[in-house]
């Protein structure tokens, strides 16, 4: 058959003149005129030089695209990404004792300019930050609890295709009394619903909003324990009758009013900008000059997150109850150690670790690039009549719960983001796109590059033996996991444009 090959030709010119694009124009950021710039720099903004974990990631990239042209690395990609993530922290890691070692040194040399500082700034120390001693330990401790979350995540599922038959987590679950399961299912949906109170505690607010939305919370959570103790008898498959059914419909009705709610009304429950001394998240950023910029957006990102995790406890198999509970621990411990660590990470690093944290979690959760891992059985939990469109979507939920989760999770890391230079209405702007430039067109090149090359690839190989059991399969993938891209990427831009449009209306009224 005569294949148009210059049909083919072209489109990947095209789609290769995208990459070029995307990256000129994040280039274009990097160098783009002071005024969209944070006011104060960093001594690593004003550093030119690559550093190890920027060249690492360039690297890692680099790896990851040779990697799609083996068929035997397209089987067994868990591997790469379990790598380039553990590898990337661990770097982390290193950069953080490195610098703690350097500052424990400099304040033995100027001990009396610390002293004098922590007697005129004790109080809001005290109250709104860490001391410096705890600082170090809770950075140090965040990165571990990456770093061990992402091993256990690396035991749970231990072969992709080629070694599914070694032994691992899940099949001693699988093996073992379904009451085990169910009470990890249930102490995850704890897990979730206490971290949500202690997301909501660090607001220090008692609006009508804020209680609604930990009441709806919680009856969600206890809506997913009620299902989860009613309809699973074994421990890999979920039963669906009409009882369970009625639950998870409630549960989404919930869930929804409760997101669109939070979208809508978070930006006009705070102020523009706190006068008193306000803690804006966990990330212990100036409270003197805070505003409802973060808190909203802080507001939105957590509710965004903790919900999709109750979802996803819904919805997965009863043994990925623990993999999605350890996911959304690494969401927490990177957005803390990134907003504890302003001053040593880049803005592009720490957006493609959290990008690397989806793609590790999404084959944490047992999927595979083989059709055959995909969660069928999920795909009909609340619904009461087959349809196509429903069972597609919820199928789509399960499989990319994991990067959609990170990218929720970038939202949350949007509020840690510096913007204590607004005192202007015109000054909105700059703020948009300091907070939404990055988190919304890093992802989009990352699978630009993902997309572009597995496209060649796939033409290369369009004679290779193994082109409709793995090549095929796996473009699928890619092409699922493009639409899994614009749809974070569409959340990050819409929750940070509304929320900034609504407060510059809020100021300039003011």
């Amino acid at each position: 058959m005569r294949k148009p090959l210059y049909l083919l030709a072209s489109a990947i010119s095209l789609m290769i003149i995208s990459c070029f694009s995307l990256a000129g124009i994040i280039s274009c950021i990097f160098k783009g005129p002071p005024q969209i710039k944070v006011e104060h720099h960093s001594e690593l903004d004003l550093d030119k030089n690559w550093h190890l974990d920027e060249v690492f990631i360039l690297m890692g990239i680099f790896l990851y695209v040779a990697s799609l042209g083996s068929s035997s690395f397209v089987e067994e990609e868990q591997y790469i990404w379990h790598f380039l993530t553990s590898t990337l922290y661990l770097i982390f890691l290193i950069k953080t004792v490195q610098s703690i070692l350097k500052e424990s040194n400099s304040t033995l040399v100027h001990r009396s300019e610390t002293k004098t500082f922590h007697k005129n700034n004790s109080s809001y120390l005290a109250s709104y930050k860490l001391i410096p001693g705890q600082q170090d330990g809770c950075k140090l401790y965040t990165v571990l609890i990456v770093l061990v979350a992402g091993r256990i995540l690396r035991a749970w599922y231990q072969g992709g295709i080629n070694w599914v038959h070694f032994p691992d987590i899940s099949k001693i679950l699988n093996q073992s009394d379904s009451s085990i399961v169910k009470s990890l299912q249930t102490i995850s949906v704890l897990a979730v619903v206490v971290l949500y109170s202690v997301s909501l505690m660090l607001l220090r607010t008692r609006r009508i909003l804020i209680i609604g939305l930990w009441l709806s919370h919680l009856s969600c959570g206890l809506l997913v324990m009620l299902h989860i103790w009613k309809s699973q008898v074994d421990t890999s498959v979920p039963i669906n009758n009409h009882s369970t059914t009625s639950i998870a419909q409630i549960f989404y009705v919930i869930a929804s009013i409760s997101v669109t709610c939070t979208f809508l009304l978070s930006p006009w429950i705070f102020p523009t900008h706190s006068k008193e001394a306000e803690p804006t998240s966990s990330s212990g950023s100036n409270p003197e000059k805070a505003h409802g910029l973060n808190h909203s957006v802080f507001l939105t990102g957590v509710t965004y997150t903790m919900f999709w995790c109750l979802l996803q406890l819904l919805l997965q198999q009863p043994i990925n109850a623990v993999p999605v509970l350890l996911i959304l621990l690494q969401i927490i411990s990177s957005v803390i150690y990134f907003s504890l660590e302003k001053s040593l990470h880049r803005q592009w690093v720490q957006v493609v670790a959290m990008q690397f944290l989806g793609m590790t979690g999404h084959f944490g959760l047992g999927n595979t690039n083989s059709l055959a891992s995909i969660d069928v059985a999920g795909a009909f939990i609340g619904i009461s009549s087959y349809s196509t469109v429903l069972s597609g979507v919820l199928m789509f939920i399960i499989t990319y719960g994991s990067p959609l989760l990170l990218y929720l999770g970038m939202v949350v890391h949007m509020s840690v983001k510096d913007s204590n230079d607004i005192s202007t209405p015109q000054q909105w702007s700059s703020v948009l796109s300091r907070m939404i430039a990055l988190p919304c067109l890093l992802p989009l090149l990352v699978n630009s590059i993902a997309l572009t090359s597995y496209t060649i690839v796939l033409l290369l190989m369009r004679n290779h033996l193994f082109v409709w059991s793995v090549f095929s399969p796996k473009y699928l993938y890619v092409c699922a996991a493009t639409v899994c891209t614009y749809a974070g990427v569409l959340v990050i831009a819409m929750t940070g444009a509304y929320t900034c449009a609504v407060l510059s209306f809020r100021t300039r009224n003011y």
